[in-house]
């Protein structure tokens, strides 16, 4: 695998990560621990984001689509 193809899969896990904490958040009655620690997720994998890519704003706006996206299942 090179380190490209390995950037855009780790990309792809982040924001299935990032998406699955916004709808844990939203969606669901989680403590206080546990909401910290869904906000630490999303702040980790979004500064992961934007350390390896230059198209951090088209990040963000695929995790906005995948989020839409898993909300309408």
């Amino acid at each position: 695998m090179s380190e490209t193809s390995g950037s855009f899969d780790s990309l792809a896990m982040f924001r299935r990560d990032v998406v699955n904490a916004w709808i844990k958040l939203a969606s669901s009655s989680v403590t206080p621990e546990q909401q910290r620690d869904l906000w630490k997720i999303i702040d980790c994998h979004e500064w992961f984001v934007r350390a390896l890519t230059c198209t951090y704003e088209a990040e963000l706006e695929q995790i906005d689509r995948d989020l839409e996206a898993a909300l309408r299942r």
